[in-house]
This record gives C-alpha cells, structure tokens and sequence, in this order.
C-alpha cells in the first residue's frame, strides 16, 4: 500500500495542491480503502469537478438513523487561504488509513477540500503577498497561492445570498441534502500582528437567528476547545478580531460584519451551528497547516463527547418571532485580555517578539437597526421569476396560490438608491436600497403566485431574503430590479 501525500507534503510545504492533485489524492485513497465515498458537488464555473468525501455514513438518513452528528467541513473557498484544503485531505488520509479512525467510527463527516477549483489553479507568487506595512497578505509557500475569488471573479463568501455562483449553488444543495450539525469554514486571516495561531467565529447576527445553536458555540463550545487545544498542543487561539488601531492593541478588539451574505451568518441564520477557522497570516504555510489540523480534530473530539447534545440542541432549535434585518456598527460588549506581542513589535511590524496581554473592549455584539415580526407565509408574485430562481436556488420550498382573495401587509416603495459593493468580486457591483411602507389590505392572488411559508427549515432565510429593506435580501442584489419604482407596489406581500 503507498500511502498518498499532498502536495505540500511531497515538497516539503514549498508548494501547495492544484486542483488535480486534489482529485488524484482523492482517487488514490478511494482506490486504498472503502472507508471513504466519493462524491461530486458538481462543476465549477470552468468545468471542473469538485469531489466531496464522506467518511462515516452512506447518506444523510444512514447517519442519522445511526446517531451520528453530521460534520461539514469547507476548505479553500478563498484560494489563496490552502491550509485548509491540505489539511481536509491529510485528515482523510489518516481517518481512513492511519491512527484517527475514531472519527468516522462515532461521526459522519463531508468533506469539501477545495472549494474554488477555479481560483485555486490561478497560482502566482503574487497573490496574498506579504506587505506588513498594510497589514496584508500572509507568509506564501515559495511556490505560490491562487486567488482570492473563482475564475469568473466572484468572491464565495459574499454570496450566500445571492447564490451568483456554480460553487454556491452546488453548496446551497449539498448543504441542504445533508443538514449537518456543525459546520467548519477554513480560511487564512490577515490584518493585525497578535500572538494567536488561529482565531475562530462562529454568526454574529445571533439577533436574526434561532438562538440555542449560535449561543451554544460562543458561549460554550468554542472556549471549550480553545482551552483543551492550547493545553494539548500549547497553540494559542482567540475569537476572530483586528484592533481598532492597529499600532495599539487596548483600542479595542473588533470582529467581521453581521451581513448573512458570509458563510458564518447565513449558516446562522439556517439554525444550525457553525465555527469559521482563521489561520493566522504570519506565521509559516507549515504551521498554518498544523494548527489547522489540530483544532478540526480538537472539534471532532468534542462533537463525538458532546454528540447527545449538540444533536438535540440543533434538532429543538426554534426560529425567532422577531428577525434583524438590518444591523448597525459593532458594539462594545465588555472587557477582555488579548494575547499579542510587545508594542515595539506591533508598531515596527514584526510578528515575533514578547508575548504579551493587553486588556481591551471587545466590539463583537451586533444590534439591529431594523427588525420585523415573522408572518405565516409570504406571497410572491408570478412575474418576479429572478427572485423564485433565486429562492430555489437556496432550497425554499414554494407553493402554488389558487385564485383567491387574502388577507395581506403590502408594501409600497418610497425611494429606490444604489450604494456601491466591496469586495464581492472582480467588478465593481451596486446594491439596491429600498425604503418602503407596509398597510394591511386585501389581496386577489393571481395564477402562477406562489406561498413562502416561514415554519418551514429555511424560513428565517426567507424572512430575510424578501424583506424588500433588507441589508442582504434579494432586493439588495438586484433580483427586484426590474418592478422597483416610487410609489409602487412591491411584488412580495406578507401574509399574517
């Protein structure tokens, strides 16, 4: 038996996989050991295949009849950020023919080493670059990354709203089809010097989600295995931030923006519960990998200890009656003890020196600026045919209106605007902003109308995607572009 190794292994960590070594990795231990299926997400917005593992179970009902937590876990979805797609593929390896055959045998994990094929074969020396006079960029294999967005120039982790990309698509139904409990999101940080190996989040719109899986993993789960890592391997981790001024670590600690449009906050929002893994930037591509390793295995130990729980907490999880739908600015949610180095260091760039702690503000509570209260269902006109694909696209269920008169808030549009988009991909994007009023009346369903109702699995998703003042609706992409005007009304109306 000939035992495969990545990449990174086979060059002593100097280059990373392309996406064909990924598939050859995963057809040579396919071909070792039946422990693991193989699987296709789809293609990629260039034709190329993307393979998923599945170790533990042969579907989705195998392993819930058998009790298993079901365990996501995304790698490269940035592909300049590899540690991850390296370290899914060595844990395969050794799930199936090394020493962590314990995994599968109590979880069922689903595997999705590289999530932008496209991005990820797009090599150069040049991308995510070290420039520490910005703050930017990360400490590169010689051999180079790939890119930051897919090869039609889409950033992944901006879309999980607006489904633009194959790649989303394809997460949207695996992602569905599976339901899994937890899932984990790899990526590479940069930003401030702070003396963690990896920082880690989980959705930061708790007031848009059903409650008890996003507060389980802030409150209890990720502290958990921060500290039982750092005590096994003596690797440093922490919550997600940057400082606010990044020559002074007590201006205070601030984490990423609430927009369910990320991974983390969309997956939120589905009820289930997730961690976002942050390798940090400045220290080597081989220690970026370690550290990735060790805290996916530091959750598969807690997953498989905490099993009983962590199933029925995401299996009772109750939908809120009140959805956040817009958010204002990070803040202050009390006093905490960062771990970075010396300020000598922090302010002349290094990313060595003494470590020290720094007490500071912790901005990481975000608070709605907008809400609404959850109706039964919506309607959804016929001819608002963008935002029904949109809808399925995502895995909500629509069901066809008779003709009939209901009862029904509508809206009616007071001002339409356009606001620019960052960092959503290559071209320069605009956003819809909508303001409107909603008045109770009675409505004449028409043919082809179609019902949302909000009890179902994804319906705090749909909440937030057809509220026409939205930070993150189908509004805000565009999908109602072509029925929005002054004084109009809206193509969706609420039903009590």
């Amino acid at each position: 038996m000939k035992i495969p190794l990545t990449r990174a292994e086979r060059t002593d960590y100097r280059e990373t996989s392309l996406h064909k070594d990924v598939i050859e990795f995963v057809q040579s231990l396919r071909a070792q050991t039946k422990e693991v299926l193989v699987e296709s997400m789809g293609r990629s917005g260039e034709g190329q295949d993307m393979p998923v593992l599945v170790l533990g179970a042969t579907s989705p009902e195998d392993a819930r009849r058998r009790g298993k937590p079901v365990l996501l876990v995304i790698a490269n979805i940035h592909a300049g950020e590899v540690e991850g797609k390296e370290a899914i593929l060595m844990l395969a390896r050794d799930m199936t023919l090394g020493p962590l055959a314990r995994y599968p045998e109590k979880l069922c994990l689903v595997l999705v080493p590289n999530y932008n094929p496209d991005g990820n074969d797009r090599i150069s020396k040049e991308n995510r670059k070290l420039d520490l006079e910005k703050l930017e960029g990360q400490i590169n294999p010689e051999g180079g990354v790939g890119t930051r967005y897919t090869g039609k120039g889409i950033n992944l982790n901006r879309d999980y709203m607006k489904l633009e990309a194959d790649e989303s698509r394809h997460l949207a139904k695996l992602y569905n089809r599976w339901w899994p409990h937890i899932t984990m999101d790899c990526h590479t940080t940069d930003g401030s010097i702070h003396a963690y190996h990896l920082t880690y989040d989980s959705a930061n719109n708790v007031a848009s989600c059903p409650a008890a899986p996003v507060e389980y993993v802030r409150g209890t789960m990720l502290p958990a295995i921060s500290r039982s890592l750092e005590k096994r391997t003596g690797l440093r981790t922490f919550f997600y931030g940057n400082y606010r001024n990044q020559d002074d670590p007590a201006s205070g600690w601030e984490t990423y923006s609430p927009l369910p449009r990320y991974g983390s906050n969309y997956r939120g929002l589905t009820g289930c519960m997730d961690v976002l893994l942050e390798a940090y930037s400045y220290v080597s591509f081989r220690e970026r990998t370690v550290v990735t390793i060790e805290i996916l295995k530091e959750i598969f130990d807690y997953a498989i200890a905490h099993a009983e729980e962590v199933v029925r907490i995401n299996d009772s999880a109750t939908q809120p009656k009140t959805v956040g739908i817009e958010y204002g600015p990070a803040e202050d949610t009390g006093e905490i003890e960062i771990r970075a180095f010396d300020l000598e260091s922090i302010r002349a760039r290094r990313f060595t020196g003494t470590v020290t702690p720094f007490r500071c503000r912790w901005y990481s509570r975000f608070v709605p600026t907008k809400s609404v209260e959850r109706p039964a269902a919506y309607l959804i006109r016929s001819d608002e045919s963008a935002a029904i694909r949109k809808l399925r696209d995502h895995g909500i269920v629509l069901e066809p209106l008779r003709q009939e008169a209901l009862d029904a808030e509508v809206y009616t549009v007071e001002s339409v605007e356009k606001t620019s988009s960052p960092d959503v991909g290559n071209e320069t994007r605009f956003e819809t902003v909508v303001r409107a009023t909603r008045a109770r009346c009675r409505v004449e369903v028409r043919d082809g109308d179609l019902l949302v109702r909000t009890d179902q699995r994804l319906g705090t998703v749909a909440v937030y995607l057809l509220e026409p003042e939205s930070d993150d609706g189908l509004v805000r992409w565009g999908y109602f572009d072509g029925s929005l005007a002054t004084g109009r009304e809206f193509g969706v109306c609420r039903v009590p």
